[in-house]
């Protein structure tokens, strides 16, 4: 009957589990002389507007339980899990005993919650002090004995240990099996705490890679750091060397080429830091591969835009030495037209000359003004019978002195017309005379002059 009762309460003994996990990242570990309060162990499921703490559940059969009790200590991190130096602290923590210690009644509420339970590191010098009070409590969860020593110890990372014991309702007392929690990293230690990238100087571009991009981040360890680009099932590795990393704050990295060279369209990957020893990975953040761009400093659009310029410059330019006078003449000679189609060709040639002549920019009454003087030339009869002459014969047959006097020249078209033998005869006349000529050629002809033009005209015919 006895061996039935005893079966039966190991059937019915209920069991201990964690039921909110603490937060892995983001406490720091606080030494006691630094005379502030060494914070709070967060729930996993902690936010910013919900604040949880880790919590444990008695489950199973309770009728015949009275009364349970927790005692919570720090373990190492990696099996065997052996009693911790650091220590615990808070309301529910004796002073000076570095463990947490709670009874509550499970009639009353199954689940118990640590608040203000908090991680205080401990100075190298008294680590073995640490582990020898320790053994005094009697605190060793999984028996792990005390032989080995410290050495081997990570001291930036604890496990929360949760040992249970059970008074029954006739007094009995009965423990349970020791649970522990996930690991719970030192935030300020470098090897072990929460990886983020806080500032990338260029998110975009070329699929080409070899992108130089500067990241900030928080601590990190130049050996055992890596840059993740992710897409889907691709991905690639950021090129940097440890050199590159700077006062473990800063990464000067270069970007994968994207798998796919042909792009079209920009495409979004995700970005991320990845710890080598604990494949720990920080929150991603955005890059954009751009398109191949075989110009990226647009040199030849630019060489292209000067060369089109310079171009019109030049047409320009050329366009404004030459004389109106010099454009109609040059124009109507290498054209040999009838007098039938003078009219319509006038009509033509007049914008055309105007568009020669005047580039933007040029101020508007001087192109008026050399309108109004191509329009004369064009209705000059002179003109028209001097060119009609030169096309039919090939050249100046008759001497100087009976050509006719045209009204309104400029000198550079006489000099255009007349053969350079009759040039040279310029060289006799002095400064002041050819000064003369030249104002005369310019002023426009008396009434009498205009009837001897025509006169001399009407012989010639």
């Amino acid at each position: 009957m006895a061996d039935e009762d005893y079966l039966q309460r190991i059937l019915e003994k209920p069991k201990l589990v964690v039921v909110e996990e603490p937060k892995d990242r983001g406490m720091r570990f606080r030494y006691e002389c630094e005379g502030r309060s060494a914070g709070s162990i967060l729930g996993a499921s902690s936010t910013d507007t919900n604040k949880t703490q880790p919590a444990i559940e008695i489950q199973g059969h309770i009728d015949h339980l009275k009364k349970v009790t927790v005692t919570v200590s720090l373990v190492t991190k990696d099996p065997p899990h052996r009693p911790h130096p650091h220590c615990l602290v808070g309301k529910d923590c004796p002073n000076g005993s570095g463990i947490c210690v709670v009874k509550f009644n499970p009639h009353s509420s199954r689940r118990h919650s640590f608040a203000n339970l908090g991680i205080q590191c401990v100075r190298r010098k008294e680590l073995d002090m640490s582990l020898q009070k320790r053994r005094s409590q009697n605190i060793d969860p999984f028996q792990t004995g005390h032989s080995k020593g410290i050495e081997d110890m990570d001291m930036n990372a604890v496990r929360l240990c949760f040992q249970c014991e059970l008074e029954l309702q006739d007094g009995r007392m009965d423990s349970l099996s020791p649970v522990i929690s996930s690991p719970i990293y030192d935030k300020k230690a470098t090897t072990t705490s929460q990886l983020k990238i806080c500032l990338l100087n260029q998110s975009r571009g070329p699929c080409t890679g070899k992108t130089e991009v500067y990241m900030l981040c928080d601590k990190v360890q130049k050996d055992d750091i890596e840059i993740i680009f992710r897409q889907g099932s691709w991905k690639a590795n950021g090129e940097f060397a440890q050199t590159d990393v700077h006062r473990q704050i800063a990464i000067v990295f270069k970007t994968p080429p994207y798998q796919d060279q042909d792009l079209t369209e920009e495409v979004e990957v995700s970005v991320a830091l990845r710890r080598i020893s604990d494949q720990m990975e920080s929150e991603p953040v955005t890059f954009t591969y751009l398109p191949h761009n075989p110009d990226p400093y647009e040199v030849k659009r630019k060489r292209r835009t000067r060369s089109n310029n310079s171009f019109t410059d030049k047409a320009c330019v050329t366009a404004e030495i030459a004389p109106a006078s010099d454009q109609a003449a040059l124009f109507f000679s290498q054209n040999m037209i009838s007098p039938d189609e003078r009219p319509h060709v006038a009509q033509a040639t007049v914008p055309a000359l105007a568009d020669m002549r005047f580039c933007e920019g040029q101020d508007s009454n001087i192109a008026a003004n050399d309108d109004v003087l191509i329009n004369e030339l064009l209705e000059t009869p002179e003109i028209w019978n001097l060119l009609s002459e030169i096309s039919s014969t090939g050249g100046f047959e008759q001497p100087p002195d009976s050509y006719p006097t045209i009204p309104n020249m400029d000198m550079n078209f006489n000099a255009n017309l007349y053969p350079n033998s009759y040039q040279q005869d310029f060289s006799q006349y002095s400064d002041m005379q050819f000064n003369m000529l030249v104002n005369e050629s310019q002023n426009p002809p008396s009434e009498s002059q205009e009837q001897m033009v025509l006169v001399k005209t009407e012989e010639e015919l």
